[in-house]
């Protein structure tokens, strides 16, 4: 049973370890009408759609695409036409539909999409407030930011499970993100201060890539200021250009100088990673020169410490890492399953060679046994020709003695007669005489010549088979030989075969790699649309599970490579 698995398994061949079609299915679970030009085709469109104007930097150019992606068009689906700012703004009414990089709208593993309304929410309105009543404005801004979707933009394609999980943890996650979102340009007086504080800051980009409100323009200027009035203000290292600074400082030239206290209480404020009170630049410094002495020191002894501004964007960090966390989770599930392929696929490799080679021991050693086998017979045959030649000389011998014998007897008789009362009827001469001493002499060396005759026959017959025993023996060393040359082109042959399907898996991988680079992109620029905010870490990729050849993996008995699992068990 096991050598006709074996045998059956040799003679599969490699062709279905590296058939695209069967990682295309097994390890991506695309269709079978699909490749991976659809997939980059239908996440360059997507890429677009989200703002990025040359996807094919990130992924290869499909060469031919299947008109079966032609859903995919901008006038295929109404939510194919709108931006990933479609959620950033807060209405009573039915907002756009989700962006196709948002959390509220995941794509299944055969591209399929799922449309979702997103439920109407109420936007939470505040009255104006007086300077003075400070402690009401968190929880008005709370309220008002709590209202605010967090997307996290997951990966196009995953399944309408994990969509619902993705759904249920934004609404549990956006309330403590909110909390901590900073942008010193937004208000919760107006719904336009809402709004503002979803678009993009007014203030100038600097080199460092931040981009400065005016408030936090003036923080830099008094932070120098406290310095010295000879220090330059500076951003990450790199001094603020004077148009940025003449914008603030004509301001600051028309307005009385504040004190240090209210200063530090503002600032601290303003700065703090930990509760973000949004304070338009308009707004009059708090007066807390007219509160009474008492609670003055109180109210200083509340405000946290001042924060740098370094700190305040490593919390931004803090939160776009937790956030890519939950996207990288589907980049994990991907790499698992694409390693488990890649697992199967060397265990499959490796079975059909000792397959083969364990089918080509067996051959081997049925051609030596039927190689042997003829080769008895061989000689078997040999000694049987040698006993007959044997045989014949032995009879040829005696039919010799026996002539000879014959033939002395009647030279005697004619040479010496058998009575002598008799006349002799001829005379018998001396050649006669000699003739007979001849004859003698024959029949005496006869038995020494027989017995030569034979011995040569035998030595004959022996080196005979001696010569055909080397011939046997010679070819049963060729047939080792060859055998060990076919081991050794087989382990030449598998080796090849490894590398071919290392450099195989380098592409997948790498191109695999490429669409999560565009995908990390088109997540990056939402994140930075929807929180105003510039991202400066660099999003790495999930590490690929380490995996060897006879690492125990399940595998489904409808696989293509399972039969090779099978009688690798």
């Amino acid at each position: 049973m096991l050598d006709r698995i074996w045998d059956e398994t040799a003679a599969l061949g490699t062709a279905p370890i590296f058939d695209d079609a069967v990682y295309l299915s097994e390890a991506l679970g695309l269709p079978i009408n699909q490749n991976e030009d659809h997939l980059d085709a239908e996440l360059a469109l997507l890429a677009r759609e989200s703002g990025i104007p040359d996807p094919y930097r990130f992924v290869p150019p499909p060469k031919t695409i299947s008109r079966a992606i032609s859903t995919m068009t901008l006038d295929s689906d109404q939510r194919s036409s709108r931006s990933i700012h479609s959620q950033e703004t807060q209405s009573t009414s039915f907002t756009s539909a989700p962006s196709r990089t948002s959390r509220d709208h995941l794509f299944s593993s055969d591209g399929s999409t799922t449309k979702r309304v997103p439920t109407a929410l109420p936007q939470p309105t505040c009255i104006a407030e007086n300077p003075t009543t400070v402690a009401e404005r968190p929880e008005c801004d709370f309220k008002s930011r709590q209202s605010s979707t967090l997307s996290i933009a997951p990966s196009v394609v995953s399944s309408s499970t994990s969509s619902r999980q993705a759904h249920s943890r934004k609404k549990r996650s956006s309330a403590i993100f909110s909390m901590f979102r900073r942008d010193s340009g937004s208000t919760c007086t107006t719904s336009a201060s809402h709004h503002r504080h979803h678009s993009k800051p007014r203030g100038a980009k600097l080199a460092c890539g931040h981009t400065l409100s005016d408030y936090d323009t003036r923080a830099h200027i008094q932070e120098a200021s406290k310095r010295g009035s000879h220090v330059t203000p500076e951003c990450c290292g790199s001094v603020i250009p004077r148009s940025v600074l003449e914008i603030v400082q004509t301001k600051e030239e028309t307005k009385p100088a504040m004190d240090h206290a209210v200063d530090l209480s503002d600032s601290a404020f303003r700065d703090s990673g930990y509760c973000e009170i949004a304070i338009s630049t308009a707004d009059p410094p708090h007066p807390t020169k007219n509160l009474p002495s008492s609670e003055k020191p109180s109210a200083l002894a509340q405000v946290p410490a001042r924060r740098s501004r370094h700190e305040a964007i490593n919390i931004d960090s803090a939160l776009a890492n937790e956030a890519f966390k939950s996207f990288r989770t589907q980049q994990k599930e991907q790499f698992e399953r694409v390693s488990s392929f890649e697992c199967n696929q060397r265990k499959a490799l490796s079975t059909y060679h000792r397959c083969s080679m364990v089918l080509l021991e067996a051959q081997y050693r049925i051609k030596r046994e039927e190689r042997v086998e003829k080769h008895n017979e061989d000689l078997e045959r040999l000694e049987e020709r040698q006993l007959l030649a044997e045989h014949d000389l032995l009879k040829a011998q005696s039919q010799e003695t026996q002539n000879v014998a014959t033939a002395l007897k009647y030279i005697e008789a004619y040479c010496l007669g058998t009575r002598n009362d008799e006349e002799r009827a001829h005379t018998v001469s001396e050649e006669d005489f000699k003739k007979l001493d001849r004859q003698r002499m024959i029949q005496q060396d006869l038995p020494r010549k027989h017995a030569s005759a034979i011995n040569v026959l035998r030595a004959r017959q022996e080196l005979d088979t001696k010569r055909r025993i080397e011939t046997q023996e010679a070819e049963l060393q060729q047939l080792l030989v060859d055998h060990e040359n076919e081991k050794v082109r087989k382990e030449a042959e598998y080796q090849k075969e490894l590398e071919r399907l290392d450099a195989v898996i380098e592409v997948r991988r790498k191109r695999l790699l490429q669409r999560w680079d565009l995908k990390f992109e088109m997540w990056r620029r939402d994140w930075e649309a929807q929180h105003n905010t510039t991202l400066t870490a660099e999003l790495e990729h999930e590490d690929w599970p380490s995996r060897k050849a006879d690492h125990a993996i399940s595998i489904p008995e409808a696989s293509s490579l399972a039969r090779y699992v099978k009688a690798a068990a």
